[in-house]
């Protein structure tokens, strides 16, 4: 069932902020337009939220806006630029679903496939309940990361190998009967990439840069456990509203599931192949895509101001500072990147993500 993002979103149109520099240049009069309408909006922050990070909108071939904002206070993150790269956190999942998808068109896989079926060695009392298509849409009943006794001890996470881990899992207890319910688990997805490690004939790491990262010309994405570059900083922003940089230990635990970086224009790249028809197969669509049970996406009604709403595909991440945030507009060929690293709070980004939406895509055209 679609949902209506209108609360959070209705704050868009009431906050009040920091500035931010304009970075783009428009190649038409109408999107010059929008540019400096869209850059008002920008300097509407919400009241109180010190934001650094990364913003970008296009639609079609055209770049609306592409900004790069620094923190006001000049605390809690260093200076960012348009190339910045960001942990996009659970946004890893909406890779990792595309690529289990395409295994299910080769019919290497199947949907109703069970985990004992599709990993054997692995040793659970739930392996032989739980399904494919049920750890995509995370309605497996396998509990999240939190479950795993000591997972907020990062003397834990640190010492966790491959098999420990897995033995960690493995002995965590279902929460309710496979199917019945939805829980959002960081366990299916890390199970996912592994279940891509055999299918594939390559790596989990191999087979997203063959069939996304490489087509798509994203060379300044990939994983954090393996060599991201500089990354924006990330700041966690401390209940007295100071900040720490706090780092992501171990974060191979995360493959996956939350496991990547990336900018605002290779996302640009991902978010269009994906309303372009270019990752999914027809098959995938329905999936990925389902109204009631989407894989790794969301499906909403976004507000556009007045009686308009457009239908939105949408997906974020959160990871100790960094949050993440892409919106895929399909009726108006547009999308909204928003990537932050100081714990600026989702409400924020959905908030600075729906008055730009207005903005550029709210007037008729």
């Amino acid at each position: 069932m679609k949902s209506t993002m209108m609360a959070v979103l209705a704050l868009a149109f009431l906050a009040g902020g920091c500035a931010a520099e304009r970075t783009s240049s428009p190649k038409t009069s109408a999107a010059e337009e929008q540019s400096e309408a869209s850059t008002v909006v920008l300097a509407s922050i919400p009241s109180g939220v010190d934001f650094s990070g990364a913003i970008l909108v296009a639609r079609g071939d055209d770049i609306i806006v592409r900004e790069a904002v620094s923190s006001s206070s000049g605390e809690g993150a260093n200076p960012i630029d348009l190339d910045s790269r960001f942990a996009i956190a659970s946004m890893t999942k909406s890779f990792t679903a595309a690529l289990v998808l395409e295994l299910v068109d080769q019919d290497l896989v199947a949907l109703d496939d069970t985990l004992s079926d599709l990993l054997p060695t692995l040793e659970t009392d739930w392996a032989d309940q739980v399904t494919l298509g049920q750890m995509l849409r995370n309605r497996s009943g396998i509990p999240h990361y939190v479950d795993i006794p000591g997972w907020f001890d990062n003397e834990v996470k640190r010492s966790f190998s491959d098999e420990s881990f897995l033995d960690a899992i493995s002995a965590l207890e279902l929460k309710f009967e496979p199917g019945s319910d939805y829980l959002y688990s960081n366990v299916n997805y890390f199970l996912l990439a592994r279940i891509i490690d055999r299918y594939s004939g390559m790596t989990y790491e191999d087979y997203l840069r063959s069939q996304i990262l490489g087509p798509l010309g994203m060379q300044a994405t990939g994983q954090l456990y393996e060599d991201p570059g500089q990354l924006a900083p990330n700041s966690l922003r401390l209940d007295d509203g100071t900040y720490e940089t706090v780092p992501i230990v171990n974060p191979v635990l995360f493959r996956g599931t939350a496991s990547m970086y990336s900018t605002i224009d290779d996302l640009r790249r991902w978010g269009q192949a994906v309303m372009d028809g270019q990752v999914y197969s027809k098959a995938g669509q329905r999936n990925a895509f389902d109204e009631d049970l989407p894989m790794a996406w969301a499906l909403g009604q976004l507000p556009l101001g007045g009686e308009r709403t457009t239908d939105v595909i949408y997906y974020n991440g959160r990871l100790i500072g960094y949050l993440s945030l892409i919106m895929l507009l399909p009726d108006e060929d547009g999308l909204i990147i928003v990537l932050n690293n100081n714990s600026a709070g989702y409400d924020a980004l959905l908030t600075i993500a729906g008055a730009l939406a207005a903005q550029v895509f709210g007037e008729e055209h």
